[in-house]
This record gives C-alpha cells, structure tokens and sequence, in this order.
C-alpha cells in the first residue's frame, strides 16, 4: 500500500505536491480497510513525503529548488564525514565491497536495460538509496544515518521529477562505481569531488534548469485528485 501511494505521489499523478490525502476516502476508493491505509501514511510521513494535519487529512510536500539546494548541502557534509569515517579506520570489508559491486551491477542494468521510464527511474532510485544508506550504515553512526535517510528520501523526491532520459540514469550509475574505487583506494580528495549527487546538484544550482512540476502550487489541486481518480490513476494495487 506504502509503495503503491509513493509511486503514485513521486511521479505527481494522482497527488501532487499541495494535493490532501484522506484516509477514509482513499480507502473507500480502493475497497479496503482503513488499517492499511494508516499504517501506508504513517510510513511515508515518516519518510518526508507528506505531513498529517488534523480533521483534514495529509498534505503532499513539495519543495523548491533553494530547498533542494540546502538539502543538497546538508548530504555533502554528511557524506563527507562518512567518506572520511570509513577511510581512517577502515571499515569496509571485501564482502562490503562486494555488495556495493553487486549494487552498482543492478544500477546499470537498470539504467541500460527496457523498459518504461517511470519504471525504471522508480527501481534506479530504489536501488540507489539502498547503494547510500549500506555506505552510511557501515559507519556506525547512527544519527547522522537517521538524518541521512531523511534528506535521501526528500532528494529523491527531486530526481525522480527531474530524470530526462535513460543517458542521465548510465551517467549516474557509473559515478557510483567511482565511489567505490575511491573508497578502495582511500582517495578522501576524490570522493569530495566526484559527489555523485553532484550531477544533479549542478542542476539545482541552475535555478532555471530545474522543473519541479506542482511544487509549491496548491492551485486546483481538489480538482486534480478528482480528474486522477475519473482518469483512472488510483485504483487497486
């Protein structure tokens, strides 16, 4: 239920960013309890991706491009300091290096193989938060690792809206396989350059070169759930 709404939301059909979600309705509309669905929005809450208001519902969040900027920030530092923690005590196993190989492997295959860019873009985003959060948790810090997964899941947000084409999903994957070689080699100077997020976080330096369709624009957005549902782009996972 989770992953049918965040598909839903993160590729702005349905709801886009301003758009209520409503418990009762929505389980109305899929002929199933409300239970799943709480548990479905408490789960996304979780992840950033709407916020609970009470007596009417929950509000799809968007952001704009200074808040994926900042965002964009903030996951350097981290990261950095990650970098930086797995390099001094050298924490990454073979059998590590061998997961982020086996990752890297499914990145590309997905970004070079068929099939339709939703879901493509969905199953590359997938596999790259978990690329990111392996290399977070192998440095056992867990705060830094809980503030880490939220900013991920909020830039993901961004990249999902803002992948153009298959060449930007092999671009991106390949700049993973450069961290790993970085972090091999314990080149600290390399990994602060790479930032494989810096692809697109060049983009949203660019404000003009960052469509964020909805973001910020609760205009008619009643009218969008109504015309979603009529268009059928909710129904029945």
């Amino acid at each position: 239920m989770a992953d049918f709404l965040r598909k839903d939301i993160l590729l702005s059909r349905t709801y886009p960013a301003g758009s209520f979600i409503r418990e009762e309705e929505l389980a109305r509309e899929l002929s199933i309890s409300r239970a799943p669905v709480r548990e479905a929005l408490k789960e996304l809450e979780g992840q950033g991706l709407i916020r609970s208001i009470p007596r009417k519902g929950a509000v799809v969040l968007g952001f704009s491009p200074d808040d994926a900027e900042e965002l964009y920030d903030i996951r350097f530092a981290l990261e950095t300091r990650i970098f930086e923690t797995l390099v001094e005590r050298d924490l990454l196993t073979e059998d590590d290096y061998d997961r982020l190989n086996a990752l890297y492997s499914e990145l590309l295959s997905v970004a070079s193989g068929e099939g339709g860019k939703d879901d493509k873009v969905l199953a590359f985003s997938r596999i790259d938060l978990e690329f990111h959060l392996f290399i977070a948790e192998r440095s056992g810090k867990p705060w830094t690792i809980r503030i880490l997964r939220g900013v991920y899941f909020q830039l993901h947000q961004a990249m999902l809206r803002h992948i153009e084409g298959e060449d930007e999903l092999v671009s991106s994957a390949k700049a993973h396989l450069e961290i790993i070689e970085a972090l091999k080699k314990g080149d600290l100077e390399s990994l602060r350059e790479n930032r494989l997020y810096s692809y697109f976080s060049r983009r949203v330096r660019k404000k003009g070169n960052w469509p964020l369709p909805g973001i910020g624009d609760n205009t008619e957005t009643e009218h969008q759930n109504k015309e979603g549902r009529r268009n059928g782009f909710l129904c029945r996972p």
